[in-house]
């Protein structure tokens, strides 16, 4: 089971775990939600449209593999059921774009 090196759970043990069928599937254990650092600035954002939480990630952080970001910066809900007309937070993506002049004229 290849878990991409972008994945949150990269690098956390496989194990083959059995279904209701008794069919075994390799799986990775669950991972704790990460807290956010005290001074995270958050966007908070309106869901619109046929938005999901991959395309709001992709959105703003530019990788749908982000997700779990956004996730983890909001109450605990499921992924896909995020509703137009539902406000989300979304975790600031962090200097980029942010403008440092260290040149004097």
């Amino acid at each position: 089971m290849p878990v991409s090196n972008t994945s949150r759970y990269f690098g956390l043990d496989v194990y083959d775990a059995e279904d209701a069928d008794g069919v075994t599937h390799p799986t990775v254990s669950i991972r704790p939600s990460t807290p956010l650092p005290q001074n995270t600035t958050f966007y908070r954002h309106p869901i619109t449209g046929v938005e999901d939480i991959e395309y709001v990630a992709w959105r703003f952080f530019g990788s749908s593999d982000s997700w779990w970001r956004i996730a983890e910066a909001n109450e605990l809900f499921f992924p896909l059921d995020l509703k137009p007309g539902m406000t989300i937070n979304v975790p600031a993506p962090g200097d980029v774009g942010r403008i440092v002049r260290t040149r004097r004229f």
